[in-house]
């Protein structure tokens, strides 16, 4: 049997986790001094307020190779074969805590993917590899497979404003804007797993017709995400549906680990074209 592993930034359920075989590394955080871990989706508690309050005071630290080790012998003395897919390593040093502890374990059973994305984006691409697995194909075609449908996921996403982004560095060089007084609002994507400036919208209402316009007509799946208040996911999925966009929809809520880096007022869709 193949296990998948992923870190917490996948933002799956426990339901979710279980009905896709997946076993959960947690990455984590603190706010204010004090450390927490992120867990599963409908487990890591409401931590928008604390965020919002001490966004300044809050710092995130990816899984060490030791906890990566642990989970991945757990699996092989069970038996089973660990297809790991994690948070870009462009965003994160979880890929290399994974590759190194699959390197320190020296077994051929396990496979190490760089999803190039994280939360909706890393979502999809687990649903897609237990489809692969439950297809029949093993551990290393799947891994290979991968490779090639994480080209197909997209993710555009948007925030009230860049301060809590430029200060996590996860950033390149943006202009600076007046956008907090003008109510503009900064378009982002995900470019090769790494955050790039895609334009601006004027208004919740500009910024969300902006978005949808981001997601490819052969796009199949698609996930609403969000943090923070001011954020309408079923007026998000009535206006994708009313587009024609996006045959299977999800909501996912993010979670403190991605709203440190991004602030409150978070908006995003990520989808996979099939």
């Amino acid at each position: 049997m193949i296990t998948i592993v992923t870190d917490s930034t996948a933002y799956l359920t426990k339901g979710q986790a279980h009905k896709l075989g997946v076993r959960l590394v947690p990455v984590s955080f603190t706010i204010d001094g004090r450390s927490f871990s992120e867990s599963f989706a409908d487990q890591k508690g409401r931590y928008e307020a604390q965020v919002g309050e001490h966004i300044f005071q809050c710092t995130t630290a990816h899984p060490p190779i030791s906890t990566f080790v642990a989970a991945f012998e757990q699996e092989l003395e069970a038996g089973n074969e660990v297809l790991c897919i994690v948070m870009s390593s462009r965003l994160s040093g979880t890929y290399s805590s994974a590759t190194l502890a699959a390197q320190e374990l020296n077994d051929q059973r396990i496979a190490v993917v760089d999803s190039l994305s994280t939360a909706g984006g890393q979502y999809l691409l687990v649903q897609k590899a237990r489809e692969l697995i439950d297809a029949g194909m093993g551990l290393y075609e799947v891994a290979a497979q991968l490779e090639q449908i994480k080209k197909q996921v997209g993710t555009a996403f948007s925030v009230d404003n860049m301060d809590a982004l430029r200060r996590s560095g996860r950033l390149g060089l943006v202009r600076q804007s007046v956008s907090a007084i003008l109510n503009i609002r900064p378009l982002l994507t995900l470019k090769d797993g790494a955050i790039v400036a895609d334009g601006m919208a004027r208004g919740r209402t500009e910024q969300i017709k902006a978005l949808i316009a981001k997601v490819p007509p052969q796009a199949g799946r698609v996930v609403v995400e969000y943090f923070g208040p001011g954020v309408e996911p079923k007026k998000i999925t009535a206006a994708l549906k009313q587009a024609g966009v996006g045959a299977d929809i999800t909501v996912s809520r993010i979670g403190p680990v991605l709203g440190i880096h991004l602030g409150l007022g978070v908006v995003g869709l990520a989808w996979l074209c099939d």
